[in-house]
């Protein structure tokens, strides 16, 4: 009997290792894979089946990074990497409440590395955007009675999304965003289903680890947070969490109330509520009478603000910079002052008419739906040295005062002496601009977003046919909704209904206070693409019942 023991250990991979005058078993590496597998076959059948959206998903990236080997440096990028710059630097350790926490505490170690942080930081991210299709694929598996129809053309469609494929190129926390709700999802999908309560506990730790890390890498992420409430009381949570778990979530709470900017808030929220002024109240009646001319004429066009919000928005951002109304140039002196106002003025407004306040929010919904209006120009080799020749001229000015410049860090410039002439710079943003790697990503962006519209929008110059009531959906609309409403049968409730409901909550509390953005859609999009396959789920589970 100990001879075959022994046989049938040997057939499984497993070595005994004698130590000490004791028996030892311990597993060679090919072999532990194979026992974690075989314990958790899920995992291994999502992982298999994600395949080919990974091996899609290298290609793309690689075709990119051969012709824009940079993680792109946009507006945004020097506010996200000045902390890495300064400590690094100088030693300096400050987060700016409006940059907190993950992203910019991310970039210190990419920054550590030797060479340019913006070539290690565009391989890390699509390392991390190709690492993520496979938690896709386990919701897939771990939600669909019959997956293996769903699981590859979905994950395809994840690994080939132009936006998702750009953010992983950019210096911005889009891309740690949205990877780490897909990630939330699939720990989500993985605790509710377990029936047995000490193992359901442990689970909810791969769900609670990425949302919080989620929540701490964007202020808008706060945002899921009514969506995720409405999900714990879906699949009565209070039956499954200890108070351990309870005090996490109630702690991650309080976290999520130091990221963001209160001034920054305040200007997003006046904008968007901006033709709502009341101007014939008292309250700042002064200033109201130096922006009548622009309230009213927004103010009768209310159907089509999402088009005309860019004149406020400017405005609005910085008031010192005109001189027509001196009560508002004044108050870019005083910014407590500046915000408050905007926040009294937004607020009366949303009282007044809080049905308007939600009209434009869906306008903005609407209008940031449909993936065509990423711009696809971004992919073209021009677009970077084009947006980036600016920040290069303020770093030679820095450069040439003798401050620390940002630029210089993140592209590993020679720290002593002047910058290299623009032209040969220029040289190594796109090293190959007719390369065929260029004009397949392009070819690739232009077709995935001339079939990718949820909402068709009239091209009409009468700005009147643009509003949100001549909209309709297109095909492909009619069937996410069709998805988003059948996600909420029995068999699909607690997963994909429950994140279907956070992704409402996001998009409503983000365009509540922004302008129409296809960015700020995108993490929505990592909660319903799943639901694209549900419809036909929903017809097999009919024509041929699962297996219990």
């Amino acid at each position: 009997m100990a001879e075959e023991d022994e046989e049938r250990e040997a057939e499984q991979g497993v070595r005994r290792v004698t130590s000490g005058g004791g028996v030892h078993r311990k597993l060679a590496m090919p072999d532990r894979l194979r026992s974690f597998f075989a314990r958790y076959p899920v995992v291994r059948e999502a992982l298999l089946w994600a395949l080919p959206a990974i091996a899609f998903g290298a290609v793309l990236r690689l075709l990119l990074l051969s012709y824009l080997p940079y993680a792109y440096w946009g507006s945004d990028s020097r506010s996200y990497f000045s902390f890495a710059h300064m400590l690094l630097e100088k030693g300096y350790v400050s987060l700016d409440e409006k940059r907190r926490y993950l992203y910019p505490i991310l970039l210190v170690p990419v920054s550590a590395l030797p060479g340019a942080p913006l070539r290690w930081l565009a391989w890390f991210q699509h390392g991390l955007g190709l690492a993520t299709i496979v938690p896709l694929a386990y919701v897939m598996r771990k939600t669909l009675a019959h997956w293996r129809w769903w699981i590859v053309p979905v994950t395809l469609v994840w690994s080939g999304m132009p936006m998702v494929l750009w953010y992983e190129h950019e210096l911005l926390g889009e891309n740690v965003f949205f990877a780490a709700i897909v990630w939330a999802i699939a720990g989500w999908c993985a605790w509710v289903n377990e029936a047995r309560l000490a193992r359901a506990q442990r689970l909810f730790w791969w769900f609670f680890v990425p949302f919080g890390l989620f929540l701490i890498t964007k202020p808008s992420g706060r945002f899921v947070w009514p969506g995720v409430c409405l999900g714990l009381v879906l699949v009565a949570a209070w039956r499954k969490l200890n108070w351990r778990l309870w005090a996490a979530l109630a702690a991650l709470v309080l976290v999520t109330l130091t990221v963001g900017s209160k001034k920054q808030a305040a200007w997003l929220l006046y904008v968007a509520t901006f033709p709502l002024t009341r101007l014939e109240t008292p309250l700042h009646a002064d200033y109201k009478a130096e922006i009548r001319d622009l309230v009213e004429p927004l103010r009768s066009e209310i159907d089509t603000y999402y088009l005309r919000d860019q004149v406020p928005f400017t405005f609005l951002e910085n008031p010192g910079k005109q001189e027509a109304r001196p009560l508002w140039k004044e108050l870019d002196t005083d910014a407590k002052k500046k915000a408050r106002i905007y926040l009294d003025l937004a607020i009366e407004g949303i009282k007044a008419r809080p049905d308007l306040f939600l009209h434009l929010a869906l306008q903005r919904v609407v209008a940031s739906a449909n993936l065509s209006e990423f711009k696809e120009e971004r992919f073209t080799p021009e677009y970077y040295p084009a947006r980036v020749e600016h920040h290069y001229e303020q770093a030679i000015e820095e450069v040439a005062n003798g401050k620390p410049s940002a630029v210089r860090a993140a592209f590993a410039l020679p720290k002593a002496g002047p910058l290299p002439p623009w032209p040969e710079f220029r040289q190594r943003l796109s090293p190959r601009p007719d390369s065929f790697a260029a004009r397949a990503i392009l070819g690739w962006v232009r077709g995935f977003e001339a079939v990718a519209d949820v909402v068709r929008i009239p091209e009409s110059k009468d700005l009147r046919e643009r509003a949100l009531r001549h909209i309709r959906p297109t095909l492909l609309g009619v069937w996410l909704l069709a998805g988003a409403g059948l996600s909420l049968l029995p068999a699909y409730r607690k997963t994909l209904g429950v994140w279907m409901f956070v992704a409402l909550s996001y998009l409503l509390g983000v365009f509540l206070v922004s302008q129409p953005n296809p960015r700020y859609f995108g993490p929505a999009w990592a909660m319903l693409v799943p639901l694209f396959a549900v419809p036909m789920d929903t017809v097999a589970r009919r024509i041929r019942p699962p297996r219990s």
